[in-house]
């Protein structure tokens, strides 16, 4: 099946233009966030039976900018920026940073608009042959980390200051078993090598951990890190804090 992809706020204006791409057979996914977005788009491009006509993102409102350049480097689907309030400023940089096209929505109509991306699409051809880079997003929830950057993004914002390795290396290590409880011995012998020493090490991790629990919370909308009392921690999930 084919999809395109609109990150963007507004679930009425999603759902309006929806309607009309599904008269030509297109399925529409809306992602509320960039973060989102980026994990709906790998899915689809990795999807064997499913293909990603384009990625609309919905400037008004919205933190693009960014994670833009990562989710063009992260997909082949031609990328567009649609606004009510065109910027020439905002326009050079989309397009610096991965964009393929930055217009504004039609007065004219709807139709009108769809009839504007597909010629946009239809011109473009330089991402098909495009060299992807594989494995080089983590993402779960409000966090996404970009792996050959050294950048995290928690609900659409980048973490400053930036993770050290070494708390690089434990979120990595939390995110890939997101969900499991690590224990100590684990996530020590992971991250630091080494002969784990509970009496020790364990002070070493707690210190590691509670900065990178600060660091996460400023942007994001619950604690995710849980503390598990003697035996490890846990990267949870909304429902687990519910």
């Amino acid at each position: 099946m084919m999809y395109y992809l609109s990150i963007e706020k507004s679930i009425e204006a999603f759902e309006r233009y929806k309607d009309l791409w599904k008269k030509r057979n297109i399925n529409g996914i809306r992602a509320d966030t960039m973060t989102e977005g980026i994990e709906k788009a790998i899915e689809l491009e990795n999807s064997k039976r499913n293909e990603l006509y384009f990625i609309d993102i919905v400037a008004d409102g919205m933190n693009f900018m960014p994670q833009l350049k990562t989710l063009s480097e992260e997909t082949n689907a031609p990328i567009l920026i649609a606004t009510f309030n065109y910027n020439e400023t905002e326009r050079d940089e989309a397009l610096n940073n991965g964009a393929d096209a930055y217009a504004a929505y039609s007065e004219i109509s709807e139709e009108h608009d769809l009839k504007g991306v597909i010629s946009v699409i239809n011109s473009i051809d330089r991402r098909v042959m495009k060299r992807k880079i594989p494995n080089n997003i983590l993402s779960h929830e409000d966090i996404l980390i970009v792996l050959n950057k050294h950048k995290v993004f928690v609900r659409d914002a980048e973490i400053i200051p930036a993770l050290t390795d070494t708390e690089m290396k434990v979120l990595k290590y939390m995110m890939v078993n997101r969900g499991q409880i690590v224990k100590h011995s684990d996530l020590y012998c992971e991250v630091y090598g080494g002969e784990y020493n509970k009496e020790t090490t364990n002070g070493i991790l707690y210190n590691t951990i509670k900065r990178l629990r600060k660091k996460i919370k400023k942007n994001a909308s619950h604690d995710y890190i849980e503390t598990i009392w003697d035996v490890g921690y846990k990267l949870n999930t909304r429902i687990d804090t519910i």
